[in-house]
């Protein structure tokens, strides 16, 4: 990919159109304390705004006001000469390239939250174009979104507690016209047992029972596309499903089934007309294999207030 684009700057020839949209989003937890945050932030240079920062949370709190800590502020200015992965940001998010697709040092300061954070890849970048088409339903049109596995190492200071970091993560970029008023339902999710043994995937559907739309599979440090697959809701909670099941198949012919459960949630409302819920992930990939991952689960907003009110 790199050969052709930079995908850690703006793109070079993006149109004047008031939605086009730079996106960037790192994630980290620390799994054994249920605790899960993430950096997430994205440009709509044309119209000189800069929106994001992080948020963290436990199963204490799914709200932005009641979660351990949000600040994903939506009014600030684009910083004079910011690019996409070096920026220092109006609510103190400072995120800097320190080598190019590769290493990111990641900090913030403010309101008793400190963190300093590293994110190392373990893979290279992938492109998944296909998937966000599926779910917004948009033109590929002079359209880019990548994801890429790593590990992120680093402290978190919220009111006086520090919390050690060192965990699997997965970060995504993306640019284009984005409109989410048309969102569909789906679920986008992913976990690594280790850098040999991981997957990623996104699913479409308004039923249980949801279609893979794209995604990958490694197993044994090899990585291939996954072709098809479906997911099925085993248990489902008020906001998000608490255990599903996967099977997918790779283009080498691999299949995996994969039980998961969430064991933490953030209602996430940062796109209009469109409700993620957006959870930590431990996953079983069977034989005693397992890891640590995300969940975010969509769906048009108008649906999800049916679901939780008929609860």
């Amino acid at each position: 990919m790199s050969a052709t684009i930079d995908i850690d700057r703006f793109c070079p020839t993006r149109s004047d159109d008031p939605y086009w949209n730079e996106s960037a989003w790192f994630s980290f937890s620390v799994p054994e304390r249920a605790i899960h945050g993430m950096v997430y932030y994205f440009f709509r240079p044309n119209m000189n705004l800069l929106m994001g920062g992080p948020i963290l949370w436990d199963p204490t709190g799914s709200c932005t006001w009641d979660c351990l800590y949000h600040d994903w502020h939506q009014l600030q200015a684009i910083p004079p000469g910011a690019e996409k992965f070096d920026i220092a940001a109006p609510n103190s998010l400072d995120v800097r390239t320190l080598e190019p697709e590769n290493k990111y040092r990641l900090r913030y300061d403010t309101n008793g939250f400190k963190m300093d954070l590293r994110w190392t890849a373990t893979a290279e970048p992938r492109h998944w174009l296909g998937m966000e088409i599926e779910a917004t339903g948009q033109t590929a049109d002079s359209r880019m979104h990548f994801e890429q596995m790593g590990r992120v190492t680093g402290k978190v200071e919220l009111n006086g507690e520090m919390l050690e970091v060192d965990c699997f993560s997965m970060r995504d970029s993306s640019w284009g016209v984005r409109k989410l008023d048309t969102v569909k339902r789906g679920s986008y999710f992913w976990a690594v047992a280790s850098e040999r043994e991981n997957f990623f995937a996104q699913c479409m559907g308004d039923n249980p029972d949801q279609r893979v739309v794209g995604g990958f599979l490694t197993r044994d440090g090899t990585t291939s596309a996954l072709v098809r697959g479906n997911r099925v809701n085993t248990k489902m909670g008020k906001l998000t499903p608490d255990c599903f099941k996967v099977e997918i198949t790779d283009a080498l012919g691999r299949t995996a089934e994969i039980t998961a459960y969430t064991r933490c949630h953030l209602l996430f409302a940062g796109y209009p007309r469109c409700q993620v819920v957006w959870s930590l992930l431990e996953a079983d990939f069977g034989n005693g294999v397992k890891g640590w991952g995300d969940l975010q689960e969509f769906q048009p907003m108008e649906g999800f207030r049916r679901m939780v009110r008929t609860k």
